[in-house]
């Protein structure tokens, strides 16, 4: 037959013919399929292909596919065949390779691709549109030019423009090997050219490939990675960009790895994130029914997601699925492997669950791992508070949480920093907690807000620090100008430092921000006392009083008021 070609060749050269089709015609037309692909207006595309395996792999072209929410292939006996997935698609070449769902039983007659580049000159056969009557001739046409690209694949130029109906016709050498697929001329009367069947046939997907435009334009679901972690990376990438049909791909996974418990989990999370609890209920139990899965991260997995919905205020229980439920599925998980992720879990549910000092034995177990950091200690010292323990063993704690830090301290230490400064406060270590404000403060680049200015403030007056105690509630009122509280305290430290008309203004401003609120009448009455205005200063004691003050009793009995 190849001599017959090169003959051919010879004798009509740059030509395209029809002529009688060579034996291994038939054969090569039961391989062809019609694509008909249907997109979201119900609006139909039709274009040819071919099978390329015995798994029943098409490749056809891409425009066909494009914004397409299903497909189906026609043989040549009329069998409609379902397409399952896209394996892999390339826009600028246009071509796509497409997966189908085989019925039972059926036999494949796929075409055998080339392995060897065609060569300049050489006459390829084109086989008929696949809908064409069974009688109807191959065309010859003859190969003008032949370019590399992709390093290992082949662009063919032929010497025709051929007819349309014979777009995406399959194009086979002399031995009756598939070469590629026809490509229509972009122009008029331009040539037509041939796409190497062995690069359509390599389109795969790959683990960054969820947000390929390509893959994108094709609304019919994709055939994951071959490879178990790839796969996985795809779904990884897949889940974050929220796509509808995710749990289809995560269901499509489960079936093609079975023994991984990623699938199990990645399912489950997503149903709970839909707040289908039973569904996620379920795809736990599977997984932990499955052999060759790892029970322990089940398990993890299975506390994390009852302990952050058991958080949600809007969370109406389901079933057993309580805080104590997340503390025993994180009990398990390190009985099984005892992982320090699992005591960390198994501390926050402990907390959640209110037994602060067995919580604060996990936190101070995993100071001796590789999970050893700050916040262990500053948890621990949280459970410490909750338990009412000696301000002495919390501040350890935090001190220990901090010692974790390098110096000069990152931005990271910041809240612990923070925490230790009200410990100090609270034993009346003024001083030492005003130096963690101020470091904190540092940390925070200035962008501390008006509840920081105002407890560093009442440390600072402790400390008689009063020009900066005096700066900071005048910052803190610049952050929450509507708060009386913070015009109060301005009141009180300005009268304190001896500024009795900065005390009487202040004290007005927080009186306009609430009438009811009591302590700025008491500190007006007390500056007019000292001011030698009794009777203005009654007047706002009295209503100090009246208003629940019971200091304002005792300066009114030292002006001889009632």
């Amino acid at each position: 037959m190849k001599k017959i070609f090169l003959l051919l060749t010879i004798l009509f050269p740059a030509v395209y013919i029809y002529g009688q089709s060579p034996k291994w015609a038939k054969k090569a037309r039961l391989a062809q399929v019609t694509v008909l692909a249907t997109d979201a207006q119900g609006t139909l595309h039709e274009s040819q292909g071919a099978f390329i395996n015995e798994q029943g792999d098409v490749i056809t072209e891409y425009d066909a596919l494009k914004g397409a929410v299903k497909a189906t292939v026609v043989d040549t006996k009329g069998n409609e065949i379902p397409v399952r997935y896209i394996c892999g698609a390339s826009s600028m070449y246009n071509v796509v390779r497409l997966a189908t769902t085989l019925p039972e039983k059926y036999k494949i007659n796929a075409m055998q691709q080339a392995q060897s580049n065609a060569e300049k000159g050489e006459l390829l056969c084109i086989l008929p549109n696949a809908k064409a009557d069974k009688k109807a001739q191959c065309a010859l046409d003859t190969i003008i030019a032949a370019s590399a690209f992709r390093d290992s694949f082949t662009y063919y130029t032929l010497a025709r423009v051929p007819a349309e109906r014979m777009a995406t016709s399959p194009v086979m050498n002399g031995e009756g090997e598939l070469v590629g697929l026809l490509q229509m001329p972009v122009g008029e009367g331009k040539n037509s050219y041939v796409i190497d069947a062995r690069f359509i046939s390599s389109l795969s997907i790959g683990p960054m490939d969820a947000g390929d435009a390509d893959l994108s334009s094709i609304l019919i679901p994709k055939r994951l990675p071959d490879d178990e972690s790839a796969a996985s990376s795809f779904l990884y990438l897949l889940g974050a960009r929220d796509t509808a049909g995710y749990l289809a791909y995560v269901e499509d996974f489960i079936e093609r790895f079975p023994q991984s418990t990623n699938g199990y989990i990645m399912k489950a999370e997503e149903l709970v994130r839909r707040k289908d609890y039973a569904g996620a209920d379920a795809a736990y139990t599977a997984g932990l029914n499955q052999d060759g899965t790892k029970k322990d991260e089940l398990h993890f997995s299975l506390s994390k997601a009852i302990y952050s919905i058991c958080q949600a205020s809007d969370y109406q229980t389901y079933a057993d699925w309580t805080i104590e439920r997340a503390s025993k599925e994180a009990q398990q998980a390190y009985e099984l492997n005892p992982l320090p992720f699992y005591t960390s879990q198994l501390g926050e549910c402990l907390y959640a669950e209110k037994k602060y000092a067995e919580a604060c034995q996990q936190f101070l177990n995993l100071s001796t791992t590789n999970l050893r950091s700050p916040d262990n200690f500053l948890y621990a010292a949280q459970c410490k508070q909750m338990m009412q323990a000696p301000d002495e063993e919390i501040l350890a704690l935090q001190d220990s949480a901090i010692a974790l830090f390098p110096k000069p301290y990152p931005r990271e230490a910041a809240a612990a920093l923070m925490l230790r400064a009200a410990t100090k406060a609270r034993m009346g270590k003024a001083r030492e907690a005003v130096l963690d404000y101020n470091e904190y403060e540092h940390l925070m680049g200035g962008q501390a807000n008006a509840t920081f200015y105002y407890e560093r403030e009442q440390q600072e007056v402790k400390c008689r620090m009063y020009p900066a105690a005096l700066n900071d509630i005048e910052r803190a009122i610049r952050l929450q100008p509507n708060e009386p509280l913070l015009r109060a305290e301005s009141a009180a430290l300005n009268y304190r430092v001896g500024q009795i008309d900065e005390a009487i203004e202040a004290a007005q401003q927080a009186i306009k921000l609430d009438p009811q609120f009591p302590d700025p009448y008491r500190i007006l009455g007390v500056c007019h006392a000292d001011k030698g205005e009794p009777a203005k200063a009654r007047t706002y004691l009295q209503k100090a009083l009246e208003l629940g003050d019971t200091l304002a009793q005792s300066v009114l009995d030292k002006l001889g008021g009632k």
